[in-house]
Parts: C-alpha cells; structure tokens; sequence
C-alpha cells in the first residue's frame, strides 16, 4: 500500500466513526505501518481533524451513559483500556449528567426486576452484582435504592 492509499484508507475508518489515537495506531500496525510512517499518518489525522482524543471521550461517555446505561466505573475503565489519559477522562466524567445518572440506576434496577422479579432478601446482592458490573459503586446502588423507598 501506497501512503496515500494508507491515509486515505485511515481517513475513512476513521470518518465511519470517532476513534481514538491506540485505536489509529493499532489500526495501522495490522497493515505494518510503523516507525517515521505511522507517525506522520498520525500527525496528518490530528492536524486534518480525523483524530481528537478529546472528542472521541466525550462521545464514548455520552454513547454508553445515554445507551448502555454504564456507570462512571466501567467508562473510565473503558477508556483507560483506549490508552486515554485519566485527567482527560475525569475532565468530562464531572461533565454527566447527575440526575441522568441517578435515573439510569433506576431504570437498570427496574429492568432486572422486570425479568427476575421484585428484589427480595435472597435476591438483592445478584442485583447488587449485576449493578457494579455496569461500573456502578455500591455506595451509588445503595443511595438510590434508599431514596425509591422512602
């Protein structure tokens, strides 16, 4: 492949959706793009636009706050796998929504009981295991489990 088959092939990839710079890099090392090379790409992708870590964080937050319903936990987990830097994730992480966040508990715990039923003694810490693996804290459970019963 050509440089300018490699940028061009990039800038689509990258066009199709917001990526971050570990997702460029690693998409150019299974085409062995490496070294001098991979680094003008990059530069190029950044000065062009195609590439803004900031960016793609505040999209990845709101993409799994609005659709997936995470919790702060899993994102900045998420995202520190990307390779992002946790300044620049705790930057936007103060940017969510409170009350949002507070309605997505809700709406998890109304789903699980949905399908498992009412939450019960015998029950409650499999709801409580299902909750923290979506990257809620217990102490976040715990409060909105105790302002839906008062």
């Amino acid at each position: 492949m050509t440089s300018t088959e490699i940028l061009s092939k990039i800038e689509r990839y990258c066009a199709y959706q917001d990526r971050c710079t570990q997702e460029v890099v690693t998409k150019l090392r299974s085409w062995q793009v490496e070294g001098q090379e991979q680094r003008q790409v990059l530069q190029i992708l950044k000065n062009d636009g195609f590439i803004d870590d900031e960016r793609y964080v505040q999209s990845y937050i709101r993409g799994k706050i609005n659709s997936k319903q995470w919790g702060i936990q899993k994102i900045r987990m998420g995202l520190l796998q990307k390779g992002i830097s946790i300044n620049l994730i705790d930057k936007y992480i103060e940017d969510i929504n409170p009350e949002q966040y507070t309605d997505n508990i809700q709406t998890s715990i109304r789903k699980w009981t949905q399908s498992h039923g009412p939450v019960t003694r015998e029950n409650i810490t499999k709801l409580y295991r299902h909750l923290m693996a979506k990257g809620y804290t217990y102490e976040e459970i715990k409060e909105v489990e105790l302002r839906t019963k008062s």
